[in-house]
């Protein structure tokens, strides 16, 4: 197995990361492990040939990308297991996510939320700053709630289903997911069976985001973990979907953009919501994060 390999700026990855999410099935994954070390892009083939040939053509729709990735061979290796040495469970209050193939290895804390994943390479793996920053937003919200089971809850670009199955297994009852990738709702579907969820706990639905957003309706929080550019676009159709006395919790964004997104969405939400408006912004090395409070 063939694996290709190089370093990539920090603003080039939410492009990337798009442009793999098109693709019917991607041989690419894109790591950061700390946010004091590089991103890294990698992509596994069966041959070099054929590497080469999948370089040159992702290299046509981001020329920044170098001439020539560094070119290793991974023996008797299944590509997709590359990844998983790097996964680690993650944890924030009662919020435990759990990578599958740990699943054995990992001590469950008693009265622990815990979601069980495998995410493939396409979609969200909770490993990303972003992910961790909705997921935070979602257990802080639910535990200051004094009834976690009435808060519905939509997750927009739903990728994996992590933060959807996170409202879930807190306790919230009426959960709603979408995403325009048909393979990222299979994976979801596939994530909330692996979480013994019941079969009504989580909706999944194969739509945009104005779609979705309007099937799903207002609603007490809504996760939107997309790229900035993505984000500013649909705001108003974002703020439109937040419920009175609800959370719109914002990632995707580089902590460059925090400001002018953070500014985009504000003066959206006092348009529609009012005066008393709360804006929180949090930043997790390169990345960032937006919420607002709705009265």
């Amino acid at each position: 197995m063939i694996e290709l390999r190089c370093s990539v700026e920090a603003s080039l990855a939410p492009s990337l990361e798009d442009y793999f999410c098109e693709l019917e099935r991607s041989p690419w994954l894109l790591y950061h492990e700390k946010a004091e070390q590089p991103t890294l892009l990698m992509g596994y083939f069966d041959s070099q040939p054929e590497a080469l040939d999948a370089w040159a053509d992702l290299q046509k729709s981001f020329p920044q990308l170098p001439l020539r990735p560094e070119i290793g061979e991974l023996a008797d290796r299944d590509w997709k297991e590359a990844y998983k040495a790097n996964l680690f469970p993650w944890s924030f209050g009662r919020l435990h996510w759990v990578p599958e193939w740990r699943r054995a290895e990992y001590p469950v804390p008693a009265g622990a939320a815990v979601v069980y994943f495998d995410a493939g390479l396409a979609f969200g793996t909770g490993d990303h700053p972003t992910t961790r920053c909705c997921g935070k937003r979602l257990a802080e919200y639910l535990a200051k709630s004094a009834n976690p089971a009435a808060v519905r809850v939509t997750d927009a670009g739903c990728g994996s289903g992590i933060l959807a199955i996170s409202a879930a297994q807190l306790g919230a009852k009426d959960v709603f997911a979408f995403d325009r990738d048909l393979e990222a709702v299979e994976v979801t579907r596939e994530n909330c069976l692996k979480n013994d969820l019941p079969q009504n706990a989580v909706t999944v639905l194969h739509a945009g985001l104005e779609e979705g957003l309007a099937k799903a309706g207002p609603r007490e929080v809504v996760l939107a973990n997309i790229i900035s550019d993505v984000l500013c676009i649909y705001a108003d159709e974002l703020v439109a979907a937040v419920a009175p006395g609800g959370m719109l919790a914002l990632s995707g964004i580089l902590a460059s953009e925090q400001q002018s997104v953070a500014d985009v969405f504000l003066k959206k939400a006092r348009a529609l919501w009012g005066e008393g408006v709360v804006v929180d912004g949090r930043v997790d090395g390169e990345w960032s994060d937006v919420a607002l409070f709705r009265p």
